[in-house]
């Protein structure tokens, strides 16, 4: 069995997020079961920054795996029929929406059987940005009926309700988690009371809040330490958090990290107490279940899949509209001792290990791919 996978990143490329590990993990899953799997992306990586890889061919990423970085000379229906014409897949995988080349072009490709992954790209926090655009482009893919042209593959029960929202109750549905990593469970720093280093790991743009949890910061009372790791997606939007913290009262110190690789993720978690991502939505959040495997408590909103946190002892669901919450929050985690923090610590593993079960997942897939 032949399987083609399309989305506009991938590794080398990685600033992209959770989707390209997402991809990484599940082709790295089916080429086990002994399937071929073909990736076809751009050369860029999501600030089109050229990537040092082969061009408009297939290069060998590992046992099966197959990878076609698309110039922008290459890019066209005609082309990518071509090379669905040779590689001849038996099933393809489309990941995101709001793509001419990878979404559109392999939708109208025929005899094979297609699945829509949407991403999250149907919650009401993404459809609110650039929201006129976008509700245009679903308008038109409607319109032209390309929504029959394949299943789809959610991610939460919430993401199946939205794709019928958006598509209908007749199409197909499958809900199956995303293959994430799973880091090993590092051993936690020493918390000393009135103290805290907090960490979040994320593309800088509106979508994650970061500018609220600067906001936030300003009321708080305690002695706080946040480390902002992750690509600058939004110029304007970064320009509008580095005006909030050169206002800073002097308790608080923020640091900007610059980009992380994802094989460096485990490294920087030890060196903090809590993981923060307050965002407008994730379909799962690669980084949040990334931390909670780690042992690392969790400060996030409520539109998440990790929901129910503090009655588990594992962090935090906030409103990041709420500021007095979130700043009480913050002062809260950091008046906690150290004892209470490493029982948290334990319980984030616990939290994140009973929400997901991998075995589950991995035979969930395996039905979605025809694998014997």
């Amino acid at each position: 069995m032949r399987i083609f996978i399309s989305f506009q990143y991938f590794l080398p490329a990685y600033k992209a997020g959770g989707p390209i590990q997402s991809i990484k993990n599940l082709a790295a899953f089916l080429s086990k079961k002994g399937k071929e799997v073909y990736i076809y992306c751009s050369d860029r990586d999501l600030d089109n920054s050229k990537l040092d890889v082969m061009l408009d061919s297939w290069t060998t990423f590992s046992d099966n795996i197959f990878v076609y970085y698309c110039s922008e000379n290459n890019r066209g229906r005609k082309s990518l029929a071509l090379l669905l014409a040779n590689v001849k897949p038996d099933i393809i995988f489309i990941n995101g929406l709001y793509s001419l080349q990878y979404t559109i072009y392999p939708l109208l490709y025929g005899g094979c059987k297609k699945i829509l992954s949407v991403r999250g790209m149907l919650h009401p926090g993404a459809l609110s940005q650039k929201r006129l655009k976008k509700r245009v482009y679903l308008n038109c893919i409607k319109m032209f009926r390309l929504h029959k042209l394949c299943s789809y593959h959610a991610t939460t029960d919430e993401e199946v309700g939205y794709i019928i929202n958006e598509f209908g109750a007749n199409v197909a549905i499958q809900m199956i988690p995303n293959l994430p990593n799973e880091l090993e469970y590092t051993l936690p720093p020493v918390k000393t009371i009135g103290d805290v280093g907090i960490v979040s790991i994320a593309l800088i743009s509106p979508m994650k809040n970061t500018l609220r949890v600067i906001q936030a910061l300003k009321a708080c009372k305690s002695k706080i330490r946040y480390s902002i790791y992750g690509p600058v997606k939004d110029r304007g939007y970064w320009e509008e958090c580095l005006t909030e913290i050169s206002d800073l009262p002097n308790n608080i110190h923020i640091e900007y990290k610059g980009e992380v690789r994802p094989e460096d993720v485990a490294g920087v978690l030890s060196k903090y107490h809590f993981f923060i991502l307050p965002s407008k939505s994730e379909n799962f959040g690669h980084a949040i279940y990334e931390a909670m495997s780690a042992g690392r408590p969790v400060i996030t909103s409520h539109n998440t899949p990790w929901n129910g946190l503090n009655d588990q002892n594992a962090g935090y669901n906030i409103d990041p509209d709420n500021l007095s919450e979130l700043s009480s929050v913050l002062d809260d985690i950091a008046s906690s001792s150290d004892a209470e923090y490493k029982s948290s610590c334990e319980s984030a593993r616990r939290y994140v290990e009973s929400k997901y079960n991998l075995s589950e997942v991995k035979t969930a897939y395996k039905s979605m791919f025809q694998l014997n």
